[in-house]
């Protein structure tokens, strides 16, 4: 999914970057975003939208994945992480 050819991953992706704006050192699942992150008017979205916006913000450079071998991938501010965020 593109965040150019499907509207919803644009929104989505536009939530996230309005939580970690407000949230800087959040940090979830795509699951726990999905639940926790995206405000009412977003309306309910399957998880591949998430996980299509994270992986568009994340080619960004505004989220970086974190990869456990003992729990699902998590995700957090690319500044909490150490990376700069270039938007």
């Amino acid at each position: 999914m593109d965040a150019h050819q499907f509207p919803e991953v644009a929104a989505v992706a536009s939530a996230i970057r309005g939580y970690l704006r407000r949230n800087p050192k959040a940090s979830d699942t795509a699951a726990g975003i999905q639940r926790f992150w995206l405000p009412p008017e977003v309306g309910e979205v399957g998880l591949p939208v998430v996980e299509a916006a994270l992986a568009q913000l994340e080619a960004d450079g505004v989220v970086h994945r974190l990869e456990q071998v003992w729990a699902p991938a998590s995700y957090l501010s690319a500044r909490a992480s150490g990376r700069t965020d270039p938007h």
